[in-house]
């Protein structure tokens, strides 16, 4: 909450249609001075394939005008994150070299960027 306080971070909740939280979206690296951001989201596994998620960050998107540059990483093995982060706007940058294993499955960071176009 101190990173919040100071600027350094956003942090959100995100609710479905009902009001009940489906997951968080956050901005964090924030350098005020260079407009720059991380994003991060996560939802509950029950709320996928709803469009919530990329409803949220458009919503971010449209109404943080603090950043102009968003700078986005997900795994190799996230399609549907991936799906999310295309459909508003963020640019594949590429896939990082080094390989890593989680919950028994070989990824990579597959990264991403969003620059504000006014």
């Amino acid at each position: 909450m101190a990173e919040q306080a100071s600027g350094l971070c956003r942090f959100y909740l995100v609710k479905d249609s009902g009001g009940n939280i489906a997951g968080r979206i956050n901005l964090v690296d924030i350098d005020a001075a260079a407009g720059t951001a991380e994003i991060g989201f996560r939802m509950g596994e029950k709320f996928g394939g709803k469009g919530i998620r990329s409803s949220a960050l458009s919503l971010l998107l449209s109404t943080d005008s603090a950043v102009d540059k968003i700078h986005a990483k997900t795994t190799t093995v996230n399609k549907s994150s991936q799906r999310v982060l295309e459909r508003n706007g963020f640019i594949h940058m590429g896939i990082s070299d080094a390989e890593f294993e989680m919950n028994g499955e070989r990824m990579k960071f597959v990264h991403y960027v969003w620059i504000r176009e006014d």
